[in-house]
């Protein structure tokens, strides 16, 4: 997954919150910025089916 929007790679220790940008540099801090979407999923995921176990069980 690939998102548009990024947030400042130094967030937790330049700002109070997240800071997010489109462009290649935080507009607070000037520093970096990194891709804001979280992991994609992998089907060869270890712990897929522990996951989905305790998922039924709480349904």
């Amino acid at each position: 997954m690939k998102s548009d929007i990024r947030v400042c790679a130094n967030w937790e220790t330049a700002h109070d919150r997240p800071v997010y940008s489109l462009g290649d540099r935080c507009p607070e801090c000037d520093g970096p910025t990194e891709n804001s979407a979280p992991a994609p999923f992998g089907p060869e995921d270890p712990y897929g089916e522990y996951r989905r176990r305790a998922r039924r069980r709480s349904e």
